[in-house]
């Protein structure tokens, strides 16, 4: 799906129920529902334009929210004590002219002791009457939901397959959180998706699906690296290329100083001529000291600097057409 396309959100509750419980993946646009449901209900008691093409909204006493990480070192408040703090301050105004958001009820805590408090707020929420939309990941509320008058369940559509959210709401149905397919997605091996299995549910056997996901991506992570192998190594040889013979260099990491006497490599290696030896030295490891333009004139002869003695009278007499029987000794 496009990033830039627009999914709209049909949205209702007041009438035959009060609460809605909202679950489905992460990144699946849970927290962005009820922010929509929220912010247009506060545009439209403000006397400004919905963005919908045609809407019934109540007007709401007040609207009262507990979204976000509001931990604080300075008041000794972690996750879980700050969303306490927020929620208990919102069970004291609520009532039935309220709209209330709360997102990831119970989270930041043990998730059976986060699960009973998540249960315990909708248990509140409920008796004052108001309107209000949480969302979840907690089996246990969706449970209750299911079983609870005036309370819904909902979820965000989630596409295993292709493994993208849809953003798209449907009330009256409680979703996953395919957090195992999310991880696959996101990397995880095999073996540590069937421990969380084995943890989780008491068994390692993971579904074919998820195989196949977590197989394509590792496929595909090999395929990435091997280009940005591939890529490093011809941005390696393109710097590399910047040196030119007789350029005299800085060689790390002892600083010492050397001529470069054989360009690049594919590799990005250069030979460089030390002072009582030639080293091959990745390009990374040198640094540009002189320029051989600013050292030597245009058509000058390195194989002064960098061949024998004995090999440059020979290639002196090759020159000038003499057979000879010697050997060039060549020090690679």
């Amino acid at each position: 799906m496009a990033l830039s396309e627009c999914v709209p959100l049909q949205f209702e509750i007041g009438k035959s129920f009060d609460g809605v419980v909202i679950t489905g993946p992460n990144t699946g646009g849970k927290t962005v529902t009820i922010k929509t449901v929220a912010l247009n209900c506060m545009m439209a008691q403000c006397g400004l334009h919905v963005a919908c093409k045609k809407a019934e909204i109540c007007i709401n006493s007040n609207f009262l929210c507990d979204i976000g990480d509001g931990q604080n070192i300075s008041e000794n408040l972690s996750t879980f004590s700050a969303h306490i703090v927020n929620v208990l301050e919102i069970l004291r105004k609520v009532n039935r002219d309220s709209l209330v958001v709360m997102d990831e009820l119970g989270s930041g805590t043990d998730p059976t002791e986060g699960m009973g408090i998540a249960i315990a707020i909708l248990e509140e929420l409920q008796k004052s009457g108001g309107l209000f939309l949480v969302t979840t990941h907690y089996p246990e509320v969706k449970q209750y939901a299911d079983k609870k008058a005036r309370i819904v369940n909902a979820r965000m559509t989630f596409d295993k397959e292709s493994l993208q959210p849809l953003y798209q709401l449907v009330i009256g149905e409680a979703g996953e959180s395919c957090a195992f397919y999310i991880a696959g997605k996101m990397g995880m091996p095999e073996e540590m998706l069937k421990t969380a299995m084995k943890a989780a549910y008491g068994k390692e056997e993971i579904s074919e699906n998820l195989k196949q996901v977590v197989s394509k991506n590792h496929l595909e992570k090999r395929r990435v690296s091997g280009i940005q192998k591939r890529k490093r190594r011809n941005e390696a040889a393109q710097k590399a290329l910047e040196f030119q013979l007789g350029d005299s260099v800085l060689v790390y990491p002892d600083k010492k100083i050397g001529i470069i006497c054989k360009t690049a490599n594919e590799k990005g290696v250069l030979r460089v001529q030390m002072a009582d030896k030639k080293i091959w030295v990745n390009r990374k490891r040198i640094k540009l000291h002189v320029a051989a333009k600013k050292l030597y004139p245009d058509d000058y002869d390195f194989s002064v600097i960098f061949d024998s003695v004995k090999n440059r009278k020979l290639r002196h007499q090759m020159d000038r057409g003499k057979i000879i029987e010697e050997q060039i000794t060549i020090d690679e």
